[in-house]
């Protein structure tokens, strides 16, 4: 015995009306998850620069070369502040250490002051940016720079 659907030609519309509707509903929860992720890295960024400008405000004028370098002159892997923002104090969550870069800089008139420690008065300056990496499988792995700054005058 045949039923309705089969007499009129409709046997397998069901899995074809799942398969469309959960390429939609699957695209929106990747859509959904990466905008998250986005809203959190872009938090993350702005966050991660203040706090750096925080810790070189504070560590400017008694920094000292004995942990790597000083968060005055050093920006790379090895450096004080770029070991403050990359560590696990900071850069919680999804992101990912290795694609973090810091650029740190004393400015004492209109100037980079290349010895450390930073006077007291001197302006620092710290840019963190992220290279965010999308997960959506529709979208070929693109990644998307966030940049932040922050700027602040090192204290007595």
């Amino acid at each position: 015995m045949r039923t309705l659907r089969q007499q009129h030609g409709e046997a397998g519309s069901a899995l074809i009306e799942l398969a469309l509707s959960m390429l939609v509903f699957l695209t929106l929860l990747f859509g959904i998850i990466d905008v998250g992720r986005a809203l959190f890295a872009y938090d993350w960024v702005s966050n991660a620069a203040r706090l750096g400008s925080r810790f070189m405000m504070v560590r400017g004028k008694n920094c000292t070369l004995l942990t790597g370098g000083c968060p005055a002159t050093g920006t790379g892997p090895g450096s004080d502040i770029y070991n403050y923002i990359t560590g696990p104090t900071v850069a919680t969550g999804v992101i990912n250490p290795a694609n973090v870069t810091v650029n740190a800089y004393c400015y004492v008139t209109d100037t980079i002051a290349t010895p450390p420690p930073c006077a007291a008065g001197a302006e620092v300056w710290v840019q963190v940016v992220y290279q965010f990496q999308f997960l959506s499988p529709l979208l070929p792995r693109q990644s998307w720079n966030m940049t932040s700054a922050s700027e602040r005058v090192v204290q007595n």
